[in-house]
């Protein structure tokens, strides 16, 4: 579990650190002012680092581990992040929309989730919030890791903004030639879509599924605020299999 501070210099809490983990994080980034408060298992440190080698970003992904850090890395600055609940509220579910669509209408996906991509021709890094292969799914069936520089990207992304604006987390994604983000801005669904410039422009609907539209997935949540999230997701299902009939 993650929690940030909401200050000038934002820090990010970690709860459950290992002391091994700790070691083996100040090993990867000690060198960079890496201000730091580790209290039996509680690590707070400073949010934003700047001139971090690749390598030593590599070492932090794997001194994590299994711990869960929302993080942008970008050609030497690494930004921590920690979301509240309603960020994950709002992408879990964006994430069950896609994956109940995706198994009524039988469409092959793979969701790998906040899996982290990685690119080191690029120099970039990040956690998505929810990501999907659907068009290159075929491609990475059965494939337990992503490969970075190998795998394609992920066909789809979701991101969620209320916490924090993903807007300088979208040069990485290009970057790495993720065709499709959906970015939440906690009021409007925007369907991003990578132009041959390189740079995302917004799209009235989206790649992977042509028939929708970024207000036909706003509308359903929309309701979240006001009925339960089965009963949204069986509302959602049953227009999606009426809309896609008429494509």
């Amino acid at each position: 579990m993650t929690t940030q501070s909401q200050t000038a210099d934002p820090f990010v809490v970690l709860y459950g650190v290992p002391w091994k983990t700790y070691e083996a994080i100040l090993d990867a980034l000690g060198e960079y002012q890496l201000r730091h408060t580790y209290d039996r298992g509680t690590l707070e440190m400073r949010g934003l680092l700047y001139g971090v080698d690749w390598r030593d970003y590599q070492k932090l992904l794997e001194a994590l581990g299994d711990i869960s850090l929302r993080h942008t890395y970008d050609r030497g600055t690494l930004e921590m992040m920690s979301p509240r609940k309603d960020h994950d509220w709002v992408k879990r579910i964006v994430g069950r929309l896609i994956e109940a669509m995706c198994l009524e209408l039988n469409i092959p996906v793979q969701s790998i989730g906040s899996t982290t991509l990685t690119s080191e021709a690029v120099e970039r890094g990040l956690q998505p919030d929810e990501a999907y292969y659907i068009a290159n799914e075929p491609l990475v069936r059965g494939k337990p890791q992503f490969e970075p520089d190998r795998d394609p990207p992920p066909d789809l992304v979701v991101e969620v903004d209320v916490t924090n604006s993903s807007v300088r987390r979208l040069p990485a994604f290009a970057a790495m030639k993720v065709p499709e983000i959906w970015r939440y801005d906690g009021e409007q669904l925007q369907f991003l879509r990578l132009t041959e410039s390189g740079e995302y422009a917004e799209s009235p609907t989206s790649a992977a599924f042509p028939f929708l539209t970024p207000q036909d997935v706003a509308r359903f949540l929309d309701l979240r605020t006001t009925t339960d999230e089965n009963s949204l997701i069986r509302s959602f299902l049953e227009w999606a299999r009426e809309r896609s009939k008429q494509e």
